[in-house]
Protein backbone atom coordinates (compact mmCIF):
# COMPACT_ATOMS: atom_id res chain seq x y z
CA UNK A 1 0.00 0.00 0.00
CA UNK A 2 2.83 2.63 1.06
CA UNK A 3 4.26 1.60 -2.57
CA UNK A 4 1.24 2.33 -4.69
CA UNK A 5 0.84 5.54 -2.37
CA UNK A 6 4.22 6.30 -3.40
CA UNK A 7 3.88 5.68 -7.12
CA UNK A 8 0.00 8.03 -7.09
CA UNK A 9 2.65 10.89 -5.31
CA UNK A 10 4.60 11.00 -8.47
CA UNK A 11 2.31 10.89 -11.11
CA UNK A 12 0.51 13.96 -9.19
CA UNK A 13 4.07 15.48 -8.52
CA UNK A 14 4.72 14.90 -12.32
CA UNK A 15 1.50 16.55 -13.55
CA UNK A 16 2.14 19.48 -11.25
CA UNK A 17 5.35 20.15 -12.63
CA UNK A 18 3.92 19.82 -16.53
CA UNK A 19 1.12 22.48 -15.52
CA UNK A 20 3.58 25.13 -13.98
CA UNK A 21 6.82 24.38 -16.25
CA UNK A 22 5.17 22.76 -19.19
CA UNK A 23 6.23 19.53 -20.47
CA UNK A 24 7.82 18.87 -24.03
CA UNK A 25 5.44 17.72 -26.72
CA UNK A 26 6.50 14.22 -27.41
CA UNK A 27 6.60 13.21 -23.27
CA UNK A 28 2.75 14.19 -23.10
CA UNK A 29 0.30 12.17 -25.46
CA UNK A 30 -2.26 13.16 -26.77
CA UNK A 31 -5.67 11.56 -26.68
CA UNK A 32 -5.41 9.49 -29.04
CA UNK A 33 -2.07 8.41 -28.15
CA UNK A 34 -3.42 7.00 -24.84
CA UNK A 35 -6.56 5.13 -26.28
CA UNK A 36 -3.97 3.24 -28.39
CA UNK A 37 -1.96 2.78 -24.66
CA UNK A 38 -4.78 1.49 -22.98
CA UNK A 39 -5.64 -0.89 -26.11
CA UNK A 40 -2.56 -2.45 -26.23
CA UNK A 41 -1.75 -2.43 -22.61
CA UNK A 42 1.11 -0.80 -22.37
CA UNK A 43 1.77 1.18 -18.97
CA UNK A 44 4.93 3.09 -19.99
CA UNK A 45 8.15 3.38 -21.79
CA UNK A 46 11.39 4.36 -19.44
CA UNK A 47 14.15 4.83 -21.32
CA UNK A 48 12.97 3.56 -24.73
CA UNK A 49 11.70 -0.13 -22.62
CA UNK A 50 8.27 -0.78 -23.02
CA UNK A 51 6.46 -1.26 -19.78
CA UNK A 52 3.39 -3.17 -19.67
CA UNK A 53 0.67 -3.73 -17.45
CA UNK A 54 0.78 -7.09 -17.23
CA UNK A 55 4.38 -7.23 -16.18
CA UNK A 56 3.41 -4.30 -13.58
CA UNK A 57 0.64 -6.33 -12.13
CA UNK A 58 2.77 -9.34 -11.65
CA UNK A 59 5.66 -7.67 -9.80
CA UNK A 60 2.41 -5.85 -7.81
CA UNK A 61 0.23 -8.81 -7.27
CA UNK A 62 0.11 -9.60 -3.90
CA UNK A 63 -0.53 -5.43 -2.92
CA UNK A 64 -3.08 -5.51 -5.71
CA UNK A 65 -4.76 -8.71 -4.25
CA UNK A 66 -4.46 -6.94 -1.06
CA UNK A 67 -6.53 -3.78 -2.73
CA UNK A 68 -9.28 -6.12 -4.67
CA UNK A 69 -10.35 -7.79 -1.12
CA UNK A 70 -10.42 -4.85 0.50
CA UNK A 71 -13.18 -3.74 -2.00
CA UNK A 72 -14.81 -6.62 -1.63
CA UNK A 73 -14.79 -6.55 1.85
CA UNK A 74 -16.05 -2.70 1.88
CA UNK A 75 -19.17 -4.13 -1.01
CA UNK A 76 -19.69 -6.84 1.44
CA UNK A 77 -20.71 -4.60 4.40
CA UNK A 78 -22.27 -2.13 2.33
CA UNK A 79 -24.44 -4.85 1.59
CA UNK A 80 -24.67 -6.11 4.81
CA UNK A 81 -25.54 -2.45 6.01
CA UNK A 82 -28.38 -2.22 3.14
CA UNK A 83 -29.79 -5.83 3.84
CA UNK A 84 -30.25 -4.36 7.76
CA UNK A 85 -31.99 -1.18 6.48
CA UNK A 86 -34.52 -3.49 4.13
CA UNK A 87 -35.45 -5.33 7.15
CA UNK A 88 -36.75 -2.21 9.08
CA UNK A 89 -39.21 -2.12 6.36
CA UNK A 90 -40.39 -5.44 6.02
CA UNK A 91 -38.37 -7.10 4.04
CA UNK A 92 -37.06 -10.52 5.44
CA UNK A 93 -33.00 -11.26 5.55
CA UNK A 94 -33.70 -14.29 4.41
CA UNK A 95 -34.33 -13.16 0.79
CA UNK A 96 -31.01 -11.31 0.67
CA UNK A 97 -28.61 -13.48 -1.58
CA UNK A 98 -24.95 -12.59 -1.72
CA UNK A 99 -23.82 -12.55 -5.61
CA UNK A 100 -20.03 -11.16 -5.61
CA UNK A 101 -17.25 -12.96 -6.71
CA UNK A 102 -14.91 -14.06 -4.10
CA UNK A 103 -11.49 -12.46 -5.52
CA UNK A 104 -9.21 -15.40 -6.44
CA UNK A 105 -5.26 -15.24 -4.70
CA UNK A 106 -2.39 -14.78 -6.80
CA UNK A 107 -0.91 -18.24 -6.67
CA UNK A 108 2.82 -18.22 -6.11
CA UNK A 109 5.41 -21.55 -5.97
CA UNK A 110 7.15 -21.91 -3.55
CA UNK A 111 9.98 -24.61 -2.72
CA UNK A 112 8.89 -27.34 -0.08
CA UNK A 113 11.01 -30.32 -1.13
CA UNK A 114 13.45 -29.92 1.27
CA UNK A 115 10.94 -28.98 4.30
CA UNK A 116 9.32 -31.09 7.38
CA UNK A 117 5.61 -31.29 6.63
CA UNK A 118 3.58 -32.31 9.14
CA UNK A 119 0.73 -34.93 8.30
CA UNK A 120 0.56 -36.78 5.24
CA UNK A 121 3.64 -36.19 3.18
CA UNK A 122 2.20 -37.28 0.18
CA UNK A 123 -1.24 -34.80 0.47
CA UNK A 124 -2.20 -33.12 -2.32
CA UNK A 125 -2.70 -29.54 -0.39
CA UNK A 126 0.03 -27.67 1.39
CA UNK A 127 -0.49 -25.21 3.69
CA UNK A 128 2.97 -22.96 3.97
CA UNK A 129 2.60 -20.93 6.55
CA UNK A 130 5.05 -17.92 7.36
CA UNK A 131 5.45 -16.85 10.51
CA UNK A 132 7.72 -15.43 13.27
CA UNK A 133 8.03 -17.55 16.89
CA UNK A 134 7.27 -14.22 18.96
CA UNK A 135 4.51 -13.07 17.04
CA UNK A 136 0.80 -13.17 18.92
CA UNK A 137 -0.97 -13.49 15.95
CA UNK A 138 1.29 -16.88 14.57
CA UNK A 139 0.50 -17.53 18.30
CA UNK A 140 -3.22 -17.39 17.60
CA UNK A 141 -3.36 -19.37 14.09
CA UNK A 142 -1.62 -22.67 15.45
CA UNK A 143 -4.88 -24.04 17.07
CA UNK A 144 -6.19 -22.84 13.31
CA UNK A 145 -4.25 -24.88 11.26
CA UNK A 146 -4.13 -27.60 13.40
CA UNK A 147 -7.73 -27.92 13.28
CA UNK A 148 -7.63 -27.39 9.22
CA UNK A 149 -4.75 -30.53 9.47
CA UNK A 150 -7.15 -32.59 11.34
CA UNK A 151 -10.35 -31.83 9.57
CA UNK A 152 -8.52 -32.77 6.24
CA UNK A 153 -6.63 -35.29 7.66
CA UNK A 154 -4.65 -37.18 5.13
CA UNK A 155 -5.66 -34.02 2.30
CA UNK A 156 -3.46 -31.91 4.10
CA UNK A 157 0.03 -31.21 5.04
CA UNK A 158 1.90 -28.07 6.60
CA UNK A 159 5.03 -26.63 5.87
CA UNK A 160 6.93 -23.66 8.01
CA UNK A 161 8.71 -20.90 6.80
CA UNK A 162 10.26 -18.91 9.33
CA UNK A 163 9.89 -14.78 8.84
CA UNK A 164 11.13 -12.96 11.75
CA UNK A 165 10.16 -9.69 12.05
CA UNK A 166 13.02 -7.41 12.84
CA UNK A 167 11.44 -6.35 16.25
CA UNK A 168 11.49 -9.87 17.09
CA UNK A 169 14.98 -9.56 19.45
CA UNK A 170 14.40 -13.75 19.78
CA UNK A 171 12.93 -14.78 16.56
CA UNK A 172 15.86 -15.66 15.15
CA UNK A 173 17.13 -17.71 17.51
CA UNK A 174 14.22 -19.39 18.30
CA UNK A 175 13.92 -20.51 14.71
CA UNK A 176 17.27 -21.56 14.86
CA UNK A 177 16.65 -23.90 17.69
CA UNK A 178 13.75 -25.29 16.13
CA UNK A 179 15.92 -26.81 12.90
CA UNK A 180 18.15 -27.35 15.64
CA UNK A 181 15.73 -29.65 16.92
CA UNK A 182 14.78 -30.80 13.32
CA UNK A 183 18.14 -32.33 12.89
CA UNK A 184 17.21 -35.02 15.44
CA UNK A 185 13.46 -35.52 14.15
CA UNK A 186 11.72 -33.35 16.79
CA UNK A 187 10.82 -30.26 14.36
CA UNK A 188 7.42 -29.97 15.04
CA UNK A 189 6.82 -30.51 19.09
CA UNK A 190 9.91 -28.14 19.56
CA UNK A 191 7.52 -26.02 17.42
CA UNK A 192 4.37 -26.51 19.07
CA UNK A 193 6.02 -26.01 22.42
CA UNK A 194 7.87 -22.80 21.14
CA UNK A 195 4.20 -21.29 20.83
CA UNK A 196 3.14 -22.08 23.77
CA UNK A 197 6.05 -20.37 25.83
CA UNK A 198 5.81 -17.35 23.40
CA UNK A 199 6.25 -14.45 23.03
CA UNK A 200 8.37 -14.16 25.84
CA UNK A 201 11.48 -16.74 25.95
CA UNK A 202 13.80 -17.25 28.59
CA UNK A 203 17.01 -18.19 29.09
CA UNK A 204 17.23 -21.36 29.46
CA UNK A 205 13.99 -21.88 27.32
CA UNK A 206 15.48 -23.58 24.57
CA UNK A 207 17.90 -25.93 26.54
CA UNK A 208 14.63 -26.78 28.68
CA UNK A 209 12.25 -27.63 25.81
CA UNK A 210 15.47 -29.77 24.55
CA UNK A 211 15.32 -31.65 27.51
CA UNK A 212 11.57 -32.13 27.87
CA UNK A 213 11.85 -33.99 24.46
CA UNK A 214 14.50 -36.08 25.52
CA UNK A 215 16.78 -34.61 22.88
CA UNK A 216 20.71 -35.02 22.47
CA UNK A 217 21.59 -32.15 24.75
CA UNK A 218 24.79 -31.65 23.55
CA UNK A 219 24.31 -31.98 20.21
CA UNK A 220 21.40 -29.72 20.07
CA UNK A 221 23.38 -26.72 22.39
CA UNK A 222 26.16 -26.81 19.91
CA UNK A 223 24.01 -26.08 16.78
CA UNK A 224 22.31 -23.60 18.64
CA UNK A 225 25.63 -21.84 20.26
CA UNK A 226 27.56 -22.13 16.47
CA UNK A 227 24.36 -21.10 14.96
CA UNK A 228 24.15 -23.72 12.23
CA UNK A 229 20.95 -22.99 11.13
CA UNK A 230 20.76 -19.77 11.10
CA UNK A 231 21.86 -18.89 7.17
CA UNK A 232 18.88 -20.93 6.40
CA UNK A 233 16.46 -18.93 8.75
CA UNK A 234 17.72 -15.71 6.70
CA UNK A 235 17.11 -17.16 3.75
CA UNK A 236 13.76 -17.54 4.41
CA UNK A 237 12.98 -14.08 5.49
CA UNK A 238 14.81 -13.34 2.64
CA UNK A 239 12.47 -15.06 0.51
CA UNK A 240 9.52 -13.57 2.46
CA UNK A 241 10.67 -9.84 1.60
CA UNK A 242 11.41 -10.91 -1.71
CA UNK A 243 7.83 -11.84 -2.05
CA UNK A 244 6.91 -8.53 -0.85
CA UNK A 245 5.37 -9.97 2.69
CA UNK A 246 5.96 -7.46 5.63
CA UNK A 247 3.89 -9.08 8.17
CA UNK A 248 3.23 -12.28 9.76
CA UNK A 249 0.98 -14.70 9.41
CA UNK A 250 0.97 -15.18 6.03
CA UNK A 251 -0.52 -18.82 4.58
CA UNK A 252 -0.30 -20.04 1.41
CA UNK A 253 -2.66 -22.84 0.45
CA UNK A 254 -1.59 -25.08 -2.46
CA UNK A 255 0.37 -21.25 -3.34
CA UNK A 256 -2.35 -19.61 -3.04
CA UNK A 257 -2.02 -16.15 -0.79
CA UNK A 258 -4.04 -15.16 2.24
CA UNK A 259 -2.82 -12.54 4.39
CA UNK A 260 -3.48 -13.23 7.75
CA UNK A 261 -4.53 -14.25 10.68
CA UNK A 262 -7.88 -15.20 9.49
CA UNK A 263 -10.49 -17.25 10.99
CA UNK A 264 -10.66 -21.40 10.20
CA UNK A 265 -14.03 -21.16 7.72
CA UNK A 266 -11.38 -18.75 5.47
CA UNK A 267 -8.90 -20.95 5.10
CA UNK A 268 -11.21 -24.08 4.66
CA UNK A 269 -12.57 -22.37 1.74
CA UNK A 270 -9.58 -22.57 -0.44
CA UNK A 271 -8.87 -25.76 0.56
CA UNK A 272 -12.83 -27.17 -0.15
CA UNK A 273 -12.16 -25.34 -3.53
CA UNK A 274 -8.47 -26.86 -4.39
CA UNK A 275 -10.59 -30.58 -2.96
CA UNK A 276 -12.59 -29.67 -5.86
CA UNK A 277 -10.14 -29.33 -8.50
CA UNK A 278 -8.80 -32.72 -7.61
CA UNK A 279 -12.48 -34.01 -7.61
CA UNK A 280 -12.69 -34.88 -3.92
CA UNK A 281 -16.18 -34.32 -2.14
CA UNK A 282 -15.94 -32.44 0.54
CA UNK A 283 -15.94 -35.05 3.64
CA UNK A 284 -14.60 -37.81 1.88
CA UNK A 285 -12.02 -39.53 3.93
CA UNK A 286 -8.38 -40.01 2.51
CA UNK A 287 -8.04 -43.25 1.15
CA UNK A 288 -5.04 -44.36 2.78
CA UNK A 289 -5.34 -42.97 6.19
CA UNK A 290 -5.28 -46.73 7.94
CA UNK A 291 -7.00 -45.90 11.21
CA UNK A 292 -9.18 -47.75 13.33
CA UNK A 293 -12.28 -47.58 10.86
CA UNK A 294 -10.68 -49.06 8.02
CA UNK A 295 -11.70 -52.55 6.78
CA UNK A 296 -8.09 -53.61 7.86
CA UNK A 297 -9.00 -55.64 9.99
CA UNK A 298 -10.65 -57.89 7.59
CA UNK A 299 -7.10 -58.69 5.21
CA UNK A 300 -5.77 -62.05 4.53
CA UNK A 301 -2.46 -62.35 7.25
CA UNK A 302 0.32 -62.80 5.00
CA UNK A 303 2.37 -66.09 5.05
CA UNK A 304 6.10 -63.90 3.93
CA UNK A 305 8.73 -64.72 6.53
CA UNK A 306 8.11 -61.80 8.48
CA UNK A 307 7.49 -61.54 12.54
CA UNK A 308 6.15 -58.12 14.36
CA UNK A 309 7.21 -58.02 17.49
CA UNK A 310 6.79 -54.52 18.50
CA UNK A 311 4.55 -51.61 17.28
CA UNK A 312 5.14 -48.22 18.37
CA UNK A 313 2.28 -46.24 17.55
CA UNK A 314 2.53 -42.21 17.73
CA UNK A 315 -0.33 -39.39 17.18
CA UNK A 316 2.55 -38.12 15.41
CA UNK A 317 2.13 -40.69 12.15
CA UNK A 318 6.10 -40.18 11.06
CA UNK A 319 7.26 -41.46 13.94
CA UNK A 320 5.08 -44.46 14.68
CA UNK A 321 7.69 -47.68 14.37
CA UNK A 322 7.60 -51.53 14.01
CA UNK A 323 9.98 -53.66 15.36
CA UNK A 324 9.85 -56.78 12.20
CA UNK A 325 12.55 -59.86 12.29
CA UNK A 326 12.73 -60.18 8.45
CA UNK A 327 13.54 -63.96 7.35
CA UNK A 328 14.96 -65.09 10.90
CA UNK A 329 18.11 -62.93 10.47
CA UNK A 330 17.59 -60.64 13.35
CA UNK A 331 14.71 -57.37 14.31
CA UNK A 332 14.97 -53.69 13.31
CA UNK A 333 13.16 -50.57 12.95
CA UNK A 334 10.58 -49.83 10.03
CA UNK A 335 8.53 -46.97 9.52
CA UNK A 336 5.79 -46.82 7.12
CA UNK A 337 6.69 -46.45 3.36
CA UNK A 338 9.96 -48.73 3.78
CA UNK A 339 11.01 -51.55 2.21
CA UNK A 340 11.02 -54.79 4.69
CA UNK A 341 11.67 -57.29 1.61
CA UNK A 342 11.96 -56.91 -2.15
CA UNK A 343 8.72 -55.90 -3.66
CA UNK A 344 7.49 -55.34 -0.15
CA UNK A 345 6.75 -52.64 2.20
CA UNK A 346 5.03 -51.25 5.34
CA UNK A 347 2.21 -49.60 4.57
CA UNK A 348 0.79 -48.49 7.63
CA UNK A 349 0.44 -49.48 11.12
CA UNK A 350 -2.10 -50.45 13.76
CA UNK A 351 -2.16 -51.11 17.69
CA UNK A 352 -1.67 -54.89 17.20
CA UNK A 353 -0.94 -55.76 13.55
CA UNK A 354 0.49 -54.07 10.75
CA UNK A 355 -0.38 -53.89 6.70
CA UNK A 356 1.92 -54.97 4.61
CA UNK A 357 1.67 -54.23 0.59
CA UNK A 358 3.05 -56.70 -1.88
CA UNK A 359 2.52 -58.26 -5.57
CA UNK A 360 -0.22 -59.83 -4.37
CA UNK A 361 -2.07 -56.95 -3.08
CA UNK A 362 -2.67 -56.05 0.72
CA UNK A 363 -2.19 -58.12 3.86
CA UNK A 364 -1.50 -58.46 7.37
CA UNK A 365 0.72 -58.76 9.73
CA UNK A 366 -0.39 -59.91 13.12
CA UNK A 367 1.63 -58.43 16.32
CA UNK A 368 3.74 -61.74 18.11
CA UNK A 369 5.89 -61.60 21.37
CA UNK A 370 8.84 -63.96 21.81
CA UNK A 371 8.30 -67.01 23.55
CA UNK A 372 8.41 -66.26 27.66
CA UNK A 373 8.39 -62.21 26.89
CA UNK A 374 5.91 -60.29 26.47
CA UNK A 375 4.51 -57.75 23.88
CA UNK A 376 6.08 -54.78 23.50
CA UNK A 377 3.03 -52.06 22.87
CA UNK A 378 3.14 -48.43 23.17
CA UNK A 379 0.67 -45.66 21.93
CA UNK A 380 -0.91 -42.27 22.81
CA UNK A 381 -4.40 -42.08 21.85
CA UNK A 382 -6.36 -39.44 21.76
CA UNK A 383 -10.27 -38.88 23.15
CA UNK A 384 -13.38 -41.20 22.31
CA UNK A 385 -15.68 -38.98 20.93
CA UNK A 386 -17.93 -39.24 24.59
CA UNK A 387 -15.12 -38.44 26.44
CA UNK A 388 -14.28 -35.53 24.13
CA UNK A 389 -17.84 -33.52 24.50
CA UNK A 390 -17.54 -34.10 28.26
CA UNK A 391 -14.02 -32.19 27.79
CA UNK A 392 -15.46 -29.77 25.39
CA UNK A 393 -18.63 -29.04 26.79
CA UNK A 394 -18.10 -29.39 31.07
CA UNK A 395 -21.43 -28.28 31.93
CA UNK A 396 -23.41 -30.55 29.97
CA UNK A 397 -24.74 -30.89 26.21
CA UNK A 398 -25.68 -28.42 24.64
CA UNK A 399 -24.04 -26.07 26.84
CA UNK A 400 -20.85 -23.59 25.60
CA UNK A 401 -18.51 -25.14 24.60
CA UNK A 402 -14.59 -24.64 25.66
CA UNK A 403 -12.05 -23.17 23.04
CA UNK A 404 -9.67 -25.28 21.22
CA UNK A 405 -6.27 -25.78 22.94
CA UNK A 406 -3.16 -23.07 22.10
CA UNK A 407 -0.84 -25.49 22.32
CA UNK A 408 0.16 -29.15 22.40
CA UNK A 409 2.99 -29.83 24.41
CA UNK A 410 4.85 -33.27 24.15
CA UNK A 411 6.27 -34.57 27.25
CA UNK A 412 9.60 -36.98 26.84
CA UNK A 413 9.17 -40.63 28.60
CA UNK A 414 11.73 -40.84 30.53
CA UNK A 415 12.15 -36.99 31.03
CA UNK A 416 8.11 -37.62 32.81
CA UNK A 417 9.12 -40.52 34.58
CA UNK A 418 12.56 -38.30 36.37
CA UNK A 419 10.02 -35.32 37.07
CA UNK A 420 7.63 -37.21 39.01
CA UNK A 421 10.27 -38.77 41.54
CA UNK A 422 9.45 -35.27 42.87
CA UNK A 423 5.90 -35.53 43.12
CA UNK A 424 5.13 -34.82 46.64
CA UNK A 425 7.24 -31.22 46.18
CA UNK A 426 5.50 -31.29 43.14
CA UNK A 427 2.27 -31.39 44.77
CA UNK A 428 3.13 -29.06 47.06
CA UNK A 429 3.01 -26.07 45.06
CA UNK A 430 -0.64 -26.45 44.54
CA UNK A 431 -2.38 -23.92 47.37
CA UNK A 432 -6.17 -23.54 48.05
CA UNK A 433 -7.92 -21.00 45.77
CA UNK A 434 -10.98 -18.67 46.67
CA UNK A 435 -13.62 -20.11 44.28
CA UNK A 436 -14.94 -23.39 45.34
CA UNK A 437 -16.60 -26.40 42.67
CA UNK A 438 -18.34 -29.51 44.20
CA UNK A 439 -18.01 -28.35 47.87
CA UNK A 440 -14.10 -27.66 47.24
CA UNK A 441 -11.66 -24.87 46.36
CA UNK A 442 -9.88 -24.67 43.80
CA UNK A 443 -6.29 -25.02 43.47
CA UNK A 444 -3.36 -22.37 42.43
CA UNK A 445 -0.12 -22.67 41.93
CA UNK A 446 2.88 -20.63 43.69
CA UNK A 447 6.31 -21.19 43.52
CA UNK A 448 6.45 -22.61 39.77
CA UNK A 449 8.31 -19.51 38.35
CA UNK A 450 11.42 -21.10 38.01
CA UNK A 451 10.65 -24.96 38.22
CA UNK A 452 11.35 -27.00 35.32
CA UNK A 453 8.29 -29.26 35.35
CA UNK A 454 5.57 -26.84 35.97
CA UNK A 455 7.17 -24.77 33.29
CA UNK A 456 7.41 -27.52 30.76
CA UNK A 457 3.61 -27.70 31.12
CA UNK A 458 3.12 -24.46 30.51
CA UNK A 459 2.27 -23.13 33.86
CA UNK A 460 3.20 -19.78 35.19
CA UNK A 461 3.01 -18.43 38.78
CA UNK A 462 -0.95 -18.07 40.83
CA UNK A 463 -2.66 -19.81 37.14
CA UNK A 464 -5.29 -21.80 38.78
CA UNK A 465 -5.80 -25.35 37.49
CA UNK A 466 -10.20 -25.88 36.33
CA UNK A 467 -10.06 -29.41 34.38
CA UNK A 468 -8.11 -32.20 33.94
CA UNK A 469 -10.06 -34.21 30.71
CA UNK A 470 -13.43 -34.27 32.20
CA UNK A 471 -12.64 -34.23 35.94
CA UNK A 472 -12.65 -31.20 38.01
CA UNK A 473 -9.08 -30.34 39.99
CA UNK A 474 -9.97 -28.83 43.71
CA UNK A 475 -8.75 -29.81 47.52
CA UNK A 476 -10.36 -33.22 47.30
CA UNK A 477 -8.99 -34.38 44.12
CA UNK A 478 -5.90 -33.94 41.69
CA UNK A 479 -5.85 -36.70 38.42
CA UNK A 480 -3.09 -34.67 37.20
CA UNK A 481 -0.81 -37.20 38.11
CA UNK A 482 -2.65 -39.89 37.07
CA UNK A 483 -3.63 -38.64 33.45
CA UNK A 484 -0.03 -38.03 32.84
CA UNK A 485 0.67 -42.22 33.35
CA UNK A 486 -2.22 -42.73 31.42
CA UNK A 487 -0.63 -42.90 27.78
CA UNK A 488 -3.35 -40.86 26.47
CA UNK A 489 -3.59 -37.14 25.08
CA UNK A 490 -4.03 -35.54 28.75
CA UNK A 491 -6.84 -32.34 28.35
CA UNK A 492 -5.66 -29.36 30.93
CA UNK A 493 -8.07 -26.32 31.25
CA UNK A 494 -6.62 -23.82 33.91
CA UNK A 495 -7.53 -20.21 34.21
CA UNK A 496 -4.75 -17.50 33.93
CA UNK A 497 -5.02 -13.44 34.75
CA UNK A 498 -9.21 -14.44 35.09
CA UNK A 499 -9.39 -15.94 31.50
CA UNK A 500 -9.38 -19.35 30.49
CA UNK A 501 -6.18 -21.30 28.64
CA UNK A 502 -6.79 -25.03 27.80
CA UNK A 503 -3.21 -27.16 26.97
CA UNK A 504 -3.20 -30.95 25.23
CA UNK A 505 0.16 -32.77 26.15
CA UNK A 506 0.90 -35.89 24.53
CA UNK A 507 3.76 -38.48 26.36
CA UNK A 508 5.84 -39.86 23.92
CA UNK A 509 6.91 -43.20 24.73
CA UNK A 510 8.67 -44.25 21.74
CA UNK A 511 12.45 -44.10 23.99
CA UNK A 512 10.80 -46.99 26.31
CA UNK A 513 9.96 -49.07 23.22
CA UNK A 514 13.49 -49.04 22.25
CA UNK A 515 14.91 -49.07 25.55
CA UNK A 516 12.58 -52.35 26.39
CA UNK A 517 13.69 -53.94 22.88
CA UNK A 518 17.40 -53.59 23.43
CA UNK A 519 17.17 -54.67 27.05
CA UNK A 520 14.86 -57.89 25.26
Amino acid sequence: MRRIKTLLGLFVLVGIVCLIAGCAKETVPDLQEFENINTSQLAARIDGREIRLEELDAALSLILFDIEEQKHEIRIQQLYELAEFKSEVGVQKEKVEILLKVPEPPRINLPIESLHPRGNAKAPITVATFCSFQSPHCKHLQPIIRRLTEDYAGWVRQVNFDFPLKFHRQGIKAASAARCAADQDRFWEYHDALYVESPKFGVNTYTRLAKQLQLDIEQFELCLSEGHHKRLVLDDRDRAVGLGLQNVPVVFINGLYLKGPRKFEQYAFWIEKELRLLGVNSGEKYIWLGGEDTDDRNLPITSLPLRLLGVSVSTNESRSKALIEVAGEGAQYFVTGQELIKDVSLLRLHSNFAVIESGVGLEKLLLKGKEGTGILLTHSRGHNKALKQRIEQPMGPGTRTLTAPTGVLTLGHDWLSKQLEQREILEAKFTVAELEVEGHHLMRLEGVADNEFFSALGFQENDVLLRVNDSWVHSGQNSLWDALGSGQVIDVTFMRKGLPHRLQYVVDELNDFENSSEGE
